[in-house]
Order: structure tokens, then sequence, then C-alpha cells
């Protein structure tokens, strides 16, 4: 059956530290990343960043004063990265926790902005949103300042959601959480454009909600907000697919099949196994789909190329910065759509022996009901 739709996914690219001095360093895993998946794919018809664009400065508690010059110069940066990936430019951002918290209120020397303005992009990308087509929220701490809470397109007769975690809750937190006001308002879209639950909707945000680490763990992720309304988001709509990142590293990363990246979930809000060697989804009993996007940002140094940066990272004195350095381990995510399937492809970008970008790891397939 002909394809409809390719997308790319690259999601915790942390660009940090050094990488955010001016002018700014865009992540060596997200080039990879882009240029391997275009080599495999050829250009996607959407590409879906997941958030956490930017990370510590050096630590995320101390981190509100990044200059806003930098922020539009990695903004630029990585934006003309990953669309040379995507037809026309289509990339679709949505919010992560480091994202919302870095440089994000006024000092001094500085006057509040919004980090994750996507907005202009994506507007001259898939074209302005009407008022119905997203939903807009305010920062007690900045009001001057509009965000997008969520919002919807449509690419190749597909839908798209983007949900992006509350400004309120990002301040003085290291998670934040996504509004109830966001959460209903996607509730309610979901069931305006799929009335019959059977429609392919795929919701893209950054926080993730129930994982297996690759020790086996299960772990409830999502630990603010309502977890009840979101998985009512999902309810009703059997192939829906949340699509998420926030979770990433080495504990994260998939070896041989993709299929690990994909949870299928149950009445229970619970996924059905730990899916780490299957090739479809043909024997499972499930309510709706959580897709990983990978990761593009290690934990531990020595999963680093020798090639930081020096540079100051919002400290007094220069200092080399090894989390600046190319990923030896980094992993993202390309998914095909046809009319009767999803198929899900997880792929690596660095030189680790386990995870090594030559390595193919086995396609997932899941078949639309």
């Amino acid at each position: 059956m002909e394809k409809i739709l390719t997308g790319f996914c690259y999601t915790d690219i942390h660009n940090q530290q050094a990488m955010l001095d001016y002018p700014t360093t865009v992540r060596s895993s997200l080039i990879k990343a882009k240029e391997l998946a275009m080599e495999e794919f050829g250009k996607a018809d959407i590409a879906l960043i997941g958030g956490d664009n930017v990370s510590d400065y050096p630590y995320w508690n101390k981190s509100c004063a990044w200059p806003k010059k930098n922020f539009l110069d990695l903004k630029a940066k990585l934006h003309a990265c990953v669309a040379e990936s995507a037809k026309d430019g289509k990339v679709m951002y949505v919010a992560g926790n480091n994202d919302m918290i870095l440089g994000d209120i006024a000092t001094e020397e500085n006057e509040p902005y919004n980090t994750t303005d996507f907005y202009d992009l994506m507007d001259n990308a898939f074209g302005n949103l009407p008022d119905n087509e997203k939903i807009i929220l305010k920062s007690v701490e900045k009001p001057g300042e509009l965000y997008w809470g969520a919002f919807h397109y449509v690419v190749n007769g597909l839908d798209f959601i983007g949900i992006n975690i509350d400004p309120n809750t990002a301040f003085n937190s290291h998670e934040g959480s996504y509004s109830d006001e966001t959460l209903v308002w996607v509730k309610n879209k979901m069931d305006e454009i799929d009335p019959d639950g059977k429609k392919p909707v795929f919701v893209v945000g950054h926080l993730s909600a129930i994982y297996y680490y690759n020790d086996g763990t299960l772990t409830e992720t999502m630990v603010n907000g309502s977890t009840a309304l979101f998985y009512d988001i999902f309810k009703g709509h059997k192939n829906a697919f949340y699509l998420y990142g926030h979770v990433h590293g080495e504990r994260s990363c998939y070896k041989k099949f993709s299929s690990g990246a994909i949870l299928h979930i149950n009445k229970d809000n619970l996924p059905v196994d730990m899916n780490l060697t299957a090739t479809d989804s043909k024997d499972k009993d499930y309510e709706f789909t959580f897709v990983h996007m990978g990761g593009l940002r290690p934990f531990d140094r020595s999963l680093y190329e020798e090639d930081g940066l020096t540079g100051y990272g919002g400290e007094d004195e220069l200092k080399y910065f090894v989390p600046t350095g190319t990923p030896k381990l980094a992993q993202y995510l390309v998914f095909e759509v046809y009319s009767d399937r999803v198929v899900f492809h997880i792929r690596n970008t660095g030189t680790h022996e386990e995870y090594n970008y030559k390595d193919k790891l086995q396609e997932y397939t899941v078949y639309l009901r």
C-alpha cells in the first residue's frame, strides 16, 4: 500500500552549558540524526521536536538568566538544521521542562521572553492557526507573554496535536506538568476529529507517562498534574499514538528491536507487556499506544567523544564541559504511516559498540484497527 507520511522525531537534544554561550552550538547528535534519517528515508513530511532543546546552564535551579540573543541564535540554528530534513520546512515543536525554565525570567540585564516561542516558525511552515485550533495559556510570572498550551495541525490528511507544559508549573520546578485546562481541550479536540475512534491521531508531548527502563523497571514518570485527565485523552481512540521524550540516556536505549519504544496501554492504564522483541502488534489487546521518541543526549561522562567545548556556560571562568561533546550513544525515531499500519524505526547516531549508527534495529509495525 502507498505510504501516506514519513515522520522524523528528535527529542531531548539538551544543548547545554558552553553550547549556550554566544554564538551558540547545536548538539552534534542532532546533526547526525538529521543526516542519517535523510540518507535512509529521504525527506520527511513532518519533523517533530520533542522538547528539552536546551538544558542546565549549568544548574537547573540557577538557570534563569540566559540572554535572549542566545536563544534567538540557537533557535535559528536548530530550525535550519531540522527543517532541512522536512518537506517545506514542516517542523513541529513542543516544550520540554528544561525549555520552560531556562532564561525565561527577567533579570537586571535581560527582559523576560518566551523560550518556547517557535510559533512563528510553525506558522510559516503550516500556516497560521485559527483560534479554535489552539489553546492559549498565560503565565502568572510573565503576564505579558502568551503560551500555546496545545495546538492541532493536519499534514497529508493526518492529525497531529502538540501539547506543551503549563508555564505556571515551569518556574522553580524541574518537571512541570500539563494543565487541566489543556488536557480537557486536547480531549475535546480528539473527540471532535476522531468521533468514531478509528482514525490514526498523533499526540506529541515532552512528558513521559509510564515507562520501562531497559533493566525492566516499570516507572510512573508523570509525577505532577492530573494523570487521570491525561489518560482520559486517549480513551475511545484505538489508533491514538502519544509520542514523547523526557526519559533518555543509557537506561532508555534499545538494542536490536525498535519494539521496546512502543508500549500498548490497557484499560487499567498499564502496558500490556514490555514489548522488547516483538515485530508487530497482531497478538496484543490494548486501548491505545505510547511511543518513545528516543533521546539525543546520554548522562555518563564516558559516553561522549573527547570533543567537548570550553566556555563560560554560566560560570565566572572558562571551563571544559564534557557533555557538550559528541554523544557515543543517542537514538531517534522514524515512523511511516500507511492506510492500514504505522511502522516505527529506532535508529542510533553514535559509535558505541552496542548502539552503533551503522546497526539497523528491527522495525515494529502497529496495525490500525
